[in-house]
């Protein structure tokens, strides 16, 4: 009886740390493009760029991964650091668009650890933006 109830607690332990593992990215887009007019102009690569935000989510469950919220109420809680992220980085590095453009959106301990001490009100998470800015050749 007691090596039964040995390994059905080795059991728990895996699957709430499975569980845990599994919500270090809950989402992640790649291939995206912004600004980018596709009229037989040339483009040359000025640069690439890596921005990390943290972003807010309500009304979430902790024992889920990061991101998901009660009805979906704050899914676009991370539009406009994607947006702004890119737009700043075309700007700084000169360019007209950014092109392979790849969207991370995800959690870290502390942030699981916050989650789960507000019982799921606040689900802080980090979106992470990568790039390359291009820019229109004459």
């Amino acid at each position: 009886m007691a090596n039964k109830n040995f390994w059905l607690g080795i059991l728990a332990v895996l699957l709430v740390l499975g569980l845990g593992l599994t919500g270090c990215t809950t989402f992640q887009a790649s291939g995206l493009q912004m600004g980018l007019v596709i009229n037989g102009q040339k483009y040359e690569r000025v640069g690439n760029f890596t921005e990390r935000e943290w972003t807010n989510k309500f009304l979430g469950l902790p024992v889920l991964p990061n991101g998901s919220t009660l009805f979906n109420l704050s899914s676009t809680a991370t539009d406009p650091q994607v947006r702004q992220a890119v737009e700043k980085n075309i700007q700084k590095l000169g360019g007209d668009a950014a092109i392979d453009v790849r969207i991370r959106y995800g959690s870290n301990p502390l942030q699981w650890i916050l989650s789960t001490i507000t019982l799921g009100i606040w689900m802080p998470g980090t979106v992470t933006v990568t790039g390359t800015v291009v820019k229109a050749v004459d």
